[in-house]
Protein backbone atom coordinates (compact mmCIF):
# COMPACT_ATOMS: atom_id res chain seq x y z
CA UNK A 1 0.00 0.00 0.00
CA UNK A 2 1.45 3.41 -1.32
CA UNK A 3 0.62 6.70 0.18
CA UNK A 4 -1.26 8.93 -1.95
CA UNK A 5 -0.55 13.05 -2.12
CA UNK A 6 -1.52 14.65 0.43
CA UNK A 7 -1.30 11.57 3.05
CA UNK A 8 1.19 12.50 6.18
CA UNK A 9 2.66 9.64 8.14
CA UNK A 10 0.97 9.00 11.53
CA UNK A 11 2.72 10.62 14.89
CA UNK A 12 3.66 7.28 16.02
CA UNK A 13 5.51 6.31 12.70
CA UNK A 14 7.34 9.75 12.69
CA UNK A 15 10.46 9.64 14.66
CA UNK A 16 11.57 13.05 13.91
CA UNK A 17 8.69 14.44 15.88
CA UNK A 18 8.69 12.03 17.94
CA UNK A 19 12.45 13.08 18.55
CA UNK A 20 11.42 16.30 18.94
CA UNK A 21 8.73 16.49 21.18
CA UNK A 22 10.78 14.31 23.52
CA UNK A 23 13.30 17.35 23.24
CA UNK A 24 10.51 19.92 24.27
CA UNK A 25 9.46 17.59 27.37
CA UNK A 26 12.62 17.21 28.95
CA UNK A 27 13.06 21.26 28.07
CA UNK A 28 9.54 22.09 30.32
CA UNK A 29 10.71 19.23 32.86
CA UNK A 30 14.06 21.27 33.51
CA UNK A 31 12.12 24.26 33.67
CA UNK A 32 9.34 23.45 35.83
CA UNK A 33 11.99 22.05 38.09
CA UNK A 34 14.15 25.17 38.12
CA UNK A 35 13.66 27.18 41.65
CA UNK A 36 12.51 30.62 40.80
CA UNK A 37 15.03 33.31 40.60
CA UNK A 38 14.84 36.58 42.62
CA UNK A 39 15.60 39.63 40.58
CA UNK A 40 18.29 41.96 42.11
CA UNK A 41 17.38 44.29 44.89
CA UNK A 42 16.20 47.54 43.39
CA UNK A 43 16.47 46.53 39.92
CA UNK A 44 14.50 48.83 37.53
CA UNK A 45 14.40 45.87 35.00
CA UNK A 46 11.24 45.43 33.12
CA UNK A 47 11.89 41.98 32.36
CA UNK A 48 12.12 41.53 36.25
CA UNK A 49 9.42 43.42 36.76
CA UNK A 50 7.22 41.65 34.53
CA UNK A 51 8.93 37.71 35.54
CA UNK A 52 8.09 38.55 39.41
CA UNK A 53 4.33 39.25 38.12
CA UNK A 54 4.01 36.63 36.29
CA UNK A 55 5.44 34.30 38.89
CA UNK A 56 2.86 35.90 41.96
CA UNK A 57 -0.07 35.61 39.13
CA UNK A 58 0.44 31.51 38.79
CA UNK A 59 1.81 30.69 42.29
CA UNK A 60 -0.59 28.15 43.89
CA UNK A 61 -1.63 29.67 47.15
CA UNK A 62 -0.27 27.51 49.92
CA UNK A 63 -2.65 25.84 52.10
CA UNK A 64 -2.74 26.82 55.76
CA UNK A 65 -1.27 24.44 58.05
CA UNK A 66 -3.84 22.61 60.26
CA UNK A 67 -2.41 22.10 63.67
CA UNK A 68 -0.35 19.35 64.67
CA UNK A 69 -2.09 16.28 66.45
CA UNK A 70 -0.53 13.16 67.47
CA UNK A 71 -3.76 11.05 67.09
CA UNK A 72 -4.65 9.70 64.17
CA UNK A 73 -7.70 11.09 62.53
CA UNK A 74 -10.74 8.45 63.51
CA UNK A 75 -11.71 6.10 61.20
CA UNK A 76 -15.76 5.48 60.27
CA UNK A 77 -17.34 2.51 59.96
CA UNK A 78 -20.86 1.42 57.90
CA UNK A 79 -22.96 -0.69 59.90
CA UNK A 80 -22.28 -3.57 57.52
CA UNK A 81 -18.74 -3.26 58.19
CA UNK A 82 -19.78 -3.02 62.20
CA UNK A 83 -21.53 -6.24 61.80
CA UNK A 84 -18.97 -7.69 59.98
CA UNK A 85 -15.80 -6.79 62.29
CA UNK A 86 -18.13 -8.12 65.60
CA UNK A 87 -19.73 -11.42 63.66
CA UNK A 88 -23.56 -9.52 64.69
CA UNK A 89 -25.97 -9.37 62.46
CA UNK A 90 -27.23 -5.79 61.99
CA UNK A 91 -30.45 -6.39 63.94
CA UNK A 92 -28.62 -7.57 66.46
CA UNK A 93 -26.85 -4.73 66.86
CA UNK A 94 -29.51 -2.29 66.16
CA UNK A 95 -31.27 -4.03 69.12
CA UNK A 96 -28.25 -3.86 71.65
CA UNK A 97 -27.83 0.02 70.49
CA UNK A 98 -31.71 0.70 71.83
CA UNK A 99 -30.72 -1.27 75.51
CA UNK A 100 -27.39 0.89 75.40
CA UNK A 101 -25.06 -2.05 75.65
CA UNK A 102 -23.37 -1.26 71.96
CA UNK A 103 -21.12 2.06 71.14
CA UNK A 104 -23.30 4.64 70.20
CA UNK A 105 -23.44 5.77 66.11
CA UNK A 106 -22.41 9.67 65.07
CA UNK A 107 -25.10 10.67 62.27
CA UNK A 108 -23.81 11.72 59.78
CA UNK A 109 -27.18 12.64 57.68
CA UNK A 110 -30.30 12.75 57.74
CA UNK A 111 -30.62 8.98 57.27
CA UNK A 112 -26.53 8.07 57.53
CA UNK A 113 -25.07 6.89 60.85
CA UNK A 114 -21.47 5.60 61.05
CA UNK A 115 -19.57 3.93 64.17
CA UNK A 116 -16.26 4.82 65.16
CA UNK A 117 -13.73 2.22 64.98
CA UNK A 118 -11.68 2.38 67.99
CA UNK A 119 -15.21 2.23 70.07
CA UNK A 120 -16.38 -0.85 68.42
CA UNK A 121 -12.63 -2.01 68.86
CA UNK A 122 -13.02 -1.20 72.52
CA UNK A 123 -16.39 -2.65 72.80
CA UNK A 124 -15.00 -6.38 71.29
CA UNK A 125 -11.95 -5.87 74.07
CA UNK A 126 -14.16 -5.67 76.65
CA UNK A 127 -16.28 -8.40 75.41
CA UNK A 128 -13.10 -10.72 75.65
CA UNK A 129 -11.75 -9.15 78.76
CA UNK A 130 -15.64 -10.02 80.68
CA UNK A 131 -15.25 -13.79 79.29
CA UNK A 132 -12.19 -14.39 81.79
Amino acid sequence: MGRTEGQEKPISDNSGLKLALDRLERLTVNLVKRPPTEPPAGSDNPVHSLQATMRDAFEQPQPAAEPATDAPAPQLLSMKQAAAITTLSVSSIKRMMAAGTFPQPVRLGESRIAFVDSEIHAWIRQRIAARR
